[in-house]
Order: structure tokens, then C-alpha cells, then sequence
């Protein structure tokens, strides 16, 4: 069986502890160095991180409030084109509505004037007719008989001289 020395254990424990020594002088510092630089490191990597992900939201945030003001503005200029164009149809409604009246008052003074004119001249007409077949009455004094046959033949002749 195993028996356990008093020398041995207390020389394991003398190289232990000389090794223990060693270590922590040569590579115990430099790994405890290394390890706080890597978790310094990590650290700064970390916040810089997060600076960065506060910086991608904040230019988030203001690339959707300028989406925002833009797609209001495109509405606002729809609404005002929309009203400018009905404002402009109203006008060119108006106008043609106004063009139309004017012309009707045209044209129906016209017609007045031209029926004026025919009435004129049909009465001059009329009047020239009139004075003509009085005249050929008193010329020709003849009986009734004779004076009704000169005016069927003057009345027959005046639609001749209303043609001309």
C-alpha cells in the first residue's frame, strides 16, 4: 500500500509552492494583464456598440419624421393642386357660362334688328303696293266690276315685285 512519508510531502509541498511562486512572478501577471486588457477591450467594443446603435435610432428616428414631413407636404401640394384646378375649371365655367350669355343677348338683338329691318321694308313695300293700286284706281275710273278686276290683277303681280 501507499504510505506516506513526512519528507515527501513536505518537499511536494516546497516544489508546489516554489512553482506557485514562479508562475505567478512570469506568467501570472502577464495573463492577468492580458485578460484585463481583453475585458477593457471588450468593454470599450461594447459601449461603442451601443453609441453606435443610439446614433443608428437617432438618424431612424429623423429618417422617419422626414418621411413624415414629406409624405404631409406631398399631401398639402395634392390639396392645393386639387383646389387650384377646381378653382380653374369654376373660372373656365364661369367664363363660358358668361361667353354663352353674351352671345344669346348677340344674337337675339340681331334678330330683333333684322326683324325690325323686314317689317320696314315690308311696310315700304306694302305702302309702295298700296299707293301703286290707288293709283291705277284713280286712273282708271271704271265701274266696280272693272275697279275689282284692276285690283286682282295688281294683286296678282305683287308677289313679283316681292320676289325683286
Amino acid at each position: 500500500m501507499l504510505e506516506l512519508e513526512p519528507g515527501m510531502i513536505v518537499w511536494t509541498w516546497i516544489t508546489f509552492i516554489l512553482v506557485l511562486v514562479l508562475l505567478s512572478k512570469l506568467a501570472l501577471k502577464p495573463i492577468l494583464n492580458a485578460v484585463d486588457k481583453r475585458e477593457q477591450s471588450i468593454r470599450d467594443d461594447l459601449k461603442a456598440a451601443q453609441q453606435q446603435r443610439d446614433e443608428a435610432q437617432a438618424l431612424l428616428d429623423q429618417h422617419k419624421k422626414m418621411m413624415a414631413d414629406a409624405e404631409s407636404e406631398a399631401r398639402k401640394l395634392f390639396q392645393d393642386s386639387k383646389s387650384l384646378a377646381e378653382k380653374a375649371r369654376q373660372e373656365l365655367l364661369d367664363n363660358a357660362q358668361q361667353e354663352s350669355k353674351q352671345l344669346l343677348e348677340k344674337a337675339k338683338l340681331e334678330i330683333e334688328q333684322q326683324k325690325n329691318s323686314a317689317l320696314a321694308s315690308l311696310k315700304a313695300e306694302v305702302a309702295d303696293l298700296a299707293v301703286g293700286a290707288a293709283e291705277k284706281i284713280l286712273l282708271a275710273n271704271l265701274d266696280a266690276d272693272r275697279q275689282k278686276a284692276v285690283v286682282d290683277e295688281y294683286l296678282k303681280t305683287m308677289p313679283k315685285s316681292a320676289k325683286n
